[in-house]
């Protein structure tokens, strides 16, 4: 679950947040401020009672804090619930120490452009509220690298697909606080083929908000489709993104520097890091020229020609870092300004090694005089770093030698040590001063150099923060073509249906289920029509594989519009604006929530948010309850769903009597989950296959069996089933099969030597099971 987990700071936007509302409740304002970019984003929504919205945004954007004020009512309270859910510090503006009157002020002081080109922003209202909440409790105005420096837009909530915690959860999608950021147990770390921080990130960012529009999706695709078709290419781009440093904190440290802010700025390291990123970009900027292949004209309007442009502002930054660093010891991670590049430093760097060579004449002339008996190579005096400067040392053991010295130059002891001793001279003394002036002198004139590039190249920031913005969707778009050619399984890109009428997906596979176990597993497909079958209801035993079945469409669909290939053989497959889940009570039971009442609330938020052009997956809705509660309101949601939605549904449910809303409306489509129950022993096995048609029994007390119940108890739990069940259709219709046996046209399925042999034969025999089926048989 994602309860308690905070954001992982590695790969998360330096942002916060604010959030207000009107008095009545319904309408918010959201405001939010990434630090690193000096970017404000606003937007304004309606918002429903369990704040859907509120918590979709805070998944998608993933800030650091979240602040609020003048919230009515039980709203202060419902928001602590979500920001806690989702991992999100929550603090209250007790006082509005920005006026709103006082915004229009502020944002001309702070906006690169003025306000006057953000009249659509400003017609925002209660957006706008929020930024001038934001920008008071973050004291923006008392940093001066604000000014003049910040941009303003709209945050397009329609652009990106609705997810909430319960889909988050539902699909693994981020990592547990005890998993990694590369783990295969969600989805970002099984994504997660990124060689760069800025990818890390980015990836995060389109995993959590993945797309609306068919052709942004479409040009991911196609980006990725070029990539997997050119193995070599792909690699050679791999091992240069390998050479890019997180671009965003070092533009937001040259800006810094630019702006002669008190907090921290750019240095020398980053100079050079930022060198070898440019030298690698241009590497990657010949191979994508000289790539002619497949999607030639969208590799050029998405990346060449941005990264064209990029190089070109970047102009002489490369003679700049290769003028004035010392490349060489650099690369021994020692930082400092080349002697070559001004004079009067390498006369300063003589002169400085000039007194350090005087120094270990003294040393020479000591030792020579003293005559003491070193160990091997090693010099019995020697030259060491103290208090006082540089000093000589001797051991312990000749402690006793340089105090009973009398003859010149005479020695002072100036510290007596469990293992050694220092002592000097008086000429070493006053080389010790002249060092340390020379040394001051080479680290003024090397101080007043470092800034004299650090001004020059501060004035970069904006370039590195648009290099940053295209190499961070090149290692994204690298990450996702590695993923489709090394996965367990086959990826394909599936086929963009901008009517939303079809979904149709062949040999769907749960990616992390096959990433994280050994066993083979069982593909399976989906064909769902917006007018004929838009809801399937999905019946069977518990552990036959619904879950994960309604799992793996959701999983796709996510896949699918934040740009990624999908995990089947074909898929063909509309652009949902949610994805929407209830699979489970999740952390509830920990915040004093019943498991019924988290199934109500989750249920809750998909009819009031869900669209049309949702994707909705329920399963086993109507636990905690009464059965007879529990079945009136999965066919009540179940229809509600498929009349007044009309929105694409999987509906895994234990209510095998619900199978009967096939008949009673239209555009529902009923499939179960197979088992095979042999009639001699009894066994139980799972075929993990979908087929058509609903399910024709519970297996409840097979499970139980296999859970090591007692026999007893078992038996029991038959006994009372029947009873309850014999008065129903499904009773009666189970009683009349109970007694028969499967034809001889099947039986070799018994005769396997193991499971794995077992569910094969039994996939490969599924018409005739089938067939069997309908005319009666304990399948």
């Amino acid at each position: 679950t994602l309860a308690a987990m905070a954001f992982d700071s590695e790969v998360q936007e330096n942002a916060v947040c604010c959030i207000t509302a009107t008095g009545s409740g319904d309408q918010f304002g959201w405001a939010v401020f990434s630090e690193d970019l000096r970017a404000f984003r606003i937007c304004e929504y309606l918002e429903d009672v369990h704040l859907s919205r509120t918590e979709a945004l805070l998944l998608q954007l993933q800030p650091k804090r979240c602040c609020w004020f003048a919230l009515p009512n039980e709203v202060p309270r419902k928001l602590r619930s979500v920001a806690e859910s989702c991992g999100v510090e929550l603090e209250e503006v007790k006082s509005q120490t920005a006026k709103e009157v006082d915004l229009e002020q502020d944002l001309g002081r702070l906006l690169v452009d003025g306000l006057g080109r953000h009249l659509e922003e400003q017609r925002h209202a209660q957006g706008m509220k929020s930024l001038a909440v934001l920008i008071g409790h973050l004291q923006l105005l008392n940093e001066a690298g604000n000014f003049k420096a910040c941009t303003l837009g709209l945050y397009p909530l329609r652009n990106f697909v609705f997810l909430d915690k319960a889909a988050f959860s539902a699909l693994n999608v981020l990592p547990r606080p005890e998993e990694s950021q590369r783990s295969s147990t969600n989805l970002l770390g099984f994504l997660n083929r990124c060689r760069s921080q800025i990818g890390q990130r980015r990836l995060r960012q389109w995993l959590t908000q993945p797309l609306t529009d068919p052709q942004k999706i479409s040009r991911r695709h196609d980006i990725v489709e070029m990539l997997v078709g050119a193995d070599s290419f792909l690699r050679d781009l791999e091992g240069q993104l390998r050479r890019v440093p997180d671009l965003e904190r070092i533009a937001a440290r040259l800006h810094r520097t630019h702006a002669q802010s008190k907090a921290q700025g750019a240095t020398l390291e980053d100079l050079v890091n930022l060198y070898h990123c440019i030298l690698a970009t241009d590497k990657m900027v010949q191979a994508l020229e000289a790539y002619q292949g497949k999607h030639r004209e969208v590799l050029e309007g998405t990346l060449l020609e941005r990264l064209r442009s990029i190089m070109k502002d970047f102009g002489n930054f490369r003679a700049l870092v290769e003028q004035t660093i010392d490349l060489q010891q650099a690369e021994l991670r020692n930082y400092c300004i080349s002697t070559a590049f001004d004079p009067s430093l390498k006369q300063l760097a003589m002169q400085r090694d000039k007194v350090r060579e005087q120094m270990e004449a003294v040393r020479a002339d000591v030792d020579k005089k003293l005559n003491l008996a070193g160990r091997g190579n090693e010099k019995s005096v020697s030259l060491n770093e103290c208090p006082e400067g540089l000093a000589l040392r001797v051991t312990k053991k000749h402690q006793q030698a340089v105090q009973k010295w009398n003859g010149k130059p005479p020695l002072k002891v100036l510290s007596l040590k469990k293992t050694e001793v220092f002592f000097t001279t008086t000429e070493l003394v006053k080389l010790n001063k002249d060092l340390q002036q020379a040394v001051d002198d080479y680290q003024k004139q090397t101080d007043a150099l470092v800034a004299k590039a650090l001004k020059v190249a501060s004035t970069y920031s904006s370039v590195v923060e648009r290099l940053a913005d295209v190499l961070a969707d090149l290692d994204v778009l690298c990450s996702l073509a590695r993923v489709a050619l090394t996965a367990p399984c086959t990826f394909v890109r599936a086929k963009l249906d901008e009517s939303g009428k079809d979904c149709v997906i062949d040999g769907a596979v749960h990616v992390l289920v096959t990433a994280n176990s050994t066993q083979s597993f069982v593909a399976n497909s989906v064909e769902m029509h917006r007018d004929s079958s838009r809801l399937h209801l999905i019946t069977g035993p518990n552990m036959g594989g619904k879950s994960t079945y309604i799992r793996s469409i959701a999983l796709i669909a996510l896949l699918n519009q934040m740009g990624s290939f999908v995990p089947c053989r074909s898929a063909v497959l509309p652009c949902f604006d949610s994805i929407m889940c209830r699979v489970g009570a999740s952390d509830m039971q920990l915040r004093g929530i019943s498991t019924f009442m988290a199934e109500m609330l989750e249920a809750a938020c998909i009819l009031n948010v869900a669209t049309e052009r949702s994707l909705v997956i329920v399963d086993e809705l109507g636990r905690g309850t009464s059965t007879a509660d529990g079945f009136g309101i999965a066919w009540a949601i179940a229809k509600h769903l498929v009349e007044d939605t009309r929105c694409f549904t999987l509906f895994a449910t234990h209510f095998h009597e619900l199978a009967a809303l096939e008949q009673a409306t239209a555009a529902v489509r009923n499939r179960h989950a197979t088992a095979v129950v042999e009639p001699q022993s009894g066994r139980l096995t799972f075929l993990y296959a979908l087929a058509d048609g609903a399910a024709d029994q519970s297996y409840g007390a097979f499970v139980a069996e296999l859970a090591g119940f007692p026999e007893r108890v078992v038996a029991e739990a038959r006994r009372q089933a029947e009873e309850l069940e014999s008065a129903s259709s499904f009773g009666r219709a189970r009683k009349r099969r109970k007694q028969e046996m499967l034809p001889e046209s099947v039986q070799n399925i018994f005769e396997a030597e193991n499971e794995e042999d077992f569910v094969r034969l039994a996939t490969e025999n599924l018409p005739k099971l089938q067939n069997f089926l309908d005319e009666g048989c304990d399948v």
